[in-house]
């Protein structure tokens, strides 16, 4: 194949070199063509080498995205994979929600069948995409199957695990998941050798059984699939467990009981506790943090997922449910946790001996600290990721986790942060 590639700094160069590795041509649309940046490939004008291609790659800074676009001109039906993360200033997202920057792409270029691919994660991981036996995760999306085809045979052949996500509007979760690794590895020390990956549940993987440190007194909102398997996460770990609900005699709540964990009314529930878990419908959080009384100085985790019609979330790239709840809750400490996978993974955060990853995001240092303890307390690889601001990118990945389980067909598997 023929690949075109618009942009030749560090993610244009990773992946040209990889495919001509592969044995495919690689050709760099430059305004000034001069000579290749490696071995193997050759340079043109930004029109000839899209013209001539079969697969063009757009890989500029966001900001010179349109005007690279305009130059290639008529791309003919191509597929254009579109390797660019809309950021703007201070590490945000300029566009999101309602939108992507794929989607702007696809509106401004000329007849290109436009794919979201190899933004997700760092030029290096593009250069060598293998940790050890697993391989990083390149999500791919579109609205044409072939190209999207095209995408995933291309991020396969670099050694990526490629999976083909249907619907560009995807990228509306795929630009928040990029935003989260470039946040770790630029904003919060975590560096730039990391990488997701895809874990597949295997026989042997079973359940941590380690004690806490510390026990802590917490209360759940919910006693469903996300707060029952936390409570027993919790219970097992040696935590002080009750579980507040309009219903105590429901058999979801005797089953916790039965396991030492106390039921009671939600009014007052949080009396004594250190650590309140919201884990009931998103828009039910906040008259029922309102009968439980005054929460003031405590430690509220955020469980909930804010989705509303068509299965979109109401909040976008400007704020979060999170966000919206602290300002609600003065003087309470919200921490967005334990939201970004499915149920499974906290029933069972081992997959191929390998642990799902627990984001956890808050302003307070004190209250983000103690819930990424239970995190771990829970089986979880854990990582702190900064302030409340981040669950703006780790809300858009419960969407992306439902859509991956989706495409692989099963939900018995994790989302997992490879370190180098």
């Amino acid at each position: 194949m023929r690949i075109g590639i618009i942009g030749a700094g560090n993610v244009g160069t990773a992946l040209g070199r990889g495919w001509v590795k592969a044995g495919h041509q690689v050709v760099y649309g430059m305004r000034s063509p001069g000579p290749a940046p490696h071995e193997g490939a050759s340079t043109d004008s930004i029109r000839g080498a899209a013209s001539s291609a079969d697969a063009v790659v757009l890989a500029t800074p966001w900001t010179a995205v349109e005007d690279a676009l305009a130059a290639a001109g008529d791309l003919s039906g191509r597929p254009l994979l579109d390797a660019t993360n809309p950021i703007g200033p201070g590490f945000q997202l300029a566009l999101g929600h309602t939108t992507s920057g794929a989607e702007h792409v696809a509106a401004i270029a000329r007849n290109a069948r436009v794919v979201k691919a190899f933004n997700t994660t760092g030029f290096e991981n593009m250069e060598d995409p293998r940790y050890g036996a697993a391989r990083v995760l390149m999500p791919v999306c579109g609205d044409d199957q072939e190209a999207v085809a095209v995408a995933a045979r291309l991020a396969a052949e670099l050694g990526f695990e490629a999976i083909a996500l249907p619907s560009l509007s995807r990228a509306r979760d795929l630009e928040p998941f990029a935003l989260l690794w470039i946040k770790l590895a630029m904003q919060w020390g975590v560096g730039r050798k990391i990488a997701y990956a895809l874990q597949r549940r295997t026989p042997g993987d079973t359940p941590p059984t380690r004690p806490t440190q510390r026990a802590r007194r917490i209360t759940i909102v919910g006693s469903g699939n996300i707060g029952g398997a936390l409570a027993k996460a919790w219970l097992r770990a040696g935590h002080s467990v009750r579980i507040a609900a309009r219903d105590t005699a429901t058999d979801d709540v005797r089953e916790l009981v039965a396991l030492s964990a106390t039921a009671l009314p939600v009014a007052g529930a949080a009396s004594d506790a250190e650590v309140v878990v919201f884990a009931i419908p998103a828009g039910a959080v906040l008259d029922t943090a309102r009968a439980m009384g005054d929460l003031s100085g405590k430690v509220l985790v955020d469980c909930t997922n804010a989705i509303g019609k068509g299965f979109t979330l109401i909040h976008g790239h400007t704020t979060s449910a999170s966000e919206v709840l602290a300002q609600a809750l003065p003087g309470v400490h919200v921490v967005r946790a334990f939201n970004q996978q499915g149920a499974e993974v906290l029933r069972n955060p081992v997959f191929s001996g390998q642990a799902a990853t627990n984001f956890v995001a808050g302003d307070d240092p004190a209250a983000r600290a103690l819930v990424a303890a239970l995190s771990v307390d829970a089986g979880l690889d854990t990582v702190e990721a900064g302030p409340l601001s981040t669950a703006r990118c780790l809300e858009p990945l419960t969407l992306l986790w439902i859509a991956l389980s989706q495409a692989i067909g099963t939900r018995e598997f994790g989302l997992s942060l490879l370190r180098r």
